[in-house]
């Protein structure tokens, strides 16, 4: 962070886990590739939310499968501004998340 003032980064490896998925007993692969189940998959998430950094995150839009993505957005310790700057910057770019029935999420 001291060339840029965020950082982008996916939220997770894959869109989703089965909701019954169990660390201790399943394998996760991505791109045919297994990984630690237990933390291969979640990508940043362990790094960014344990650093003295803030962190954002935001959907992104939708996988293949429908199901929601997201990203998070890192600053520099105690630049929360920063991040806000940058989540309401890409929302503007890329459209408002709730304006219509399509990209809502759905129960």
């Amino acid at each position: 962070l001291e060339t840029y003032d965020v950082l982008i980064c996916p939220t997770n490896a894959l869109p989703s886990v089965p909701a019954e998925f169990d660390q201790t007993t399943g394998t996760v692969e991505i791109n045919g590739k297994q990984v630690n189940p237990s933390l291969g998959w979640v990508m940043t998430t362990p790094f960014n939310m344990m650093s003295r950094c803030p962190v954002l995150s935001i959907p992104s839009g939708r996988a293949a499968s429908g199901v929601p993505t997201g990203i998070q957005i890192v600053g520099r310790t105690y630049c929360d501004a920063d991040v806000f700057r940058a989540a309401m910057a890409y929302e503007r770019a890329n459209g408002q998340w709730y304006t219509n029935a399509e990209t809502r999420p759905s129960l």
